[in-house]
């Protein structure tokens, strides 16, 4: 059984992971790490035999351990271009489809691609999303970092930016965990669809681990449990 983040079984090799708070994909409610890409990973280490020990941390810091660490891995971690290289890639677990959300009400609008450097952004410290929108020619300057989507919600609500990048899972999330009205917020423009959702692995792990991992995926998928585990979380859940 799980305990702590670990999954208990003597013997097994040892795979580490990191994560951060990301609802409702990855974060901790009283003291158990849950999420659908922490149950997801969960199902794998079942299903390939490993013993998993999974901690949460800043981004950053979750990141960094990957790169640096064999038989280390971070999530949720979208594939890009520019990190392809960087790790072994495990899934696509999720995909990936990210907005841009606006205030109702508020005076923010996009009517195309050229209006995108025109807004305030908040983002997630170190997150993709900030790198989608350089590379759509927002200027550093309009993007305003904090740790969370939790926190940038509030920003928005209170006016002090124009916009945020989520999916629509963790938009959803965010208004019921801050108590606001799917009313409150409206899509403005779609930003990506590409990269997915993976596990990023550290590049030196053991190649038999990475075998195990890669296999236990396909066999996850084959059962459908993947798209079970998806679905539990695309209805209303509360703490």
């Amino acid at each position: 059984m799980w305990i702590a983040g670990v999954w208990a079984q003597a013997g097994a090799p040892v795979l580490n992971a990191y994560t951060e708070e990301w609802p409702p994909y990855n974060y901790s409610e009283r003291g158990e790490l849950k999420g659908v890409a922490t149950d997801i990973l969960r199902a794998l280490c079942a299903e390939a035999e490993l013993r998993c020990l999974i901690d949460s941390v800043p981004w950053a810091r979750a990141y960094a351990a990957a790169l640096k660490s064999p038989n280390t891995l971070v999530y949720t971690t979208v594939r890009r271009p520019s990190r392809e290289h960087d790790f072994i890639w495990i899934g696509p677990i999720l995909p990936r489809s990210t907005w841009i959300w606006g205030r109702a009400g508020g005076t923010a609008t996009i009517r195309d691609r050229k209006d995108l450097p025109l807004l305030r952004y908040g983002v997630v410290r170190g997150e993709a999303a900030a790198q989608d929108l350089l590379d759509a020619g927002v200027p550093p300057e309009s993007l305003v970092a904090d740790a969370s989507n939790a926190a940038i919600l509030r920003q928005l609500r209170l006016g002090w930016i124009d916009a945020m990048v989520d999916t629509e899972l963790g938009m959803a999330w965010n208004l019921r965990q801050a108590g606001m009205a799917s009313g409150e917020v409206l899509r403005l423009a779609p930003l990506s669809d590409q990269g997915g959702y993976y596990f990023a692995l550290n590049r030196r792990s053991e190649p038999a681990l990475v075998e195990r991992l890669h296999s236990a995926l396909e066999r996850l998928r084959s059962k459908g449990a993947i798209e079970g585990l998806i679905r539990a979380y695309a209805v209303e859940r509360r703490p």
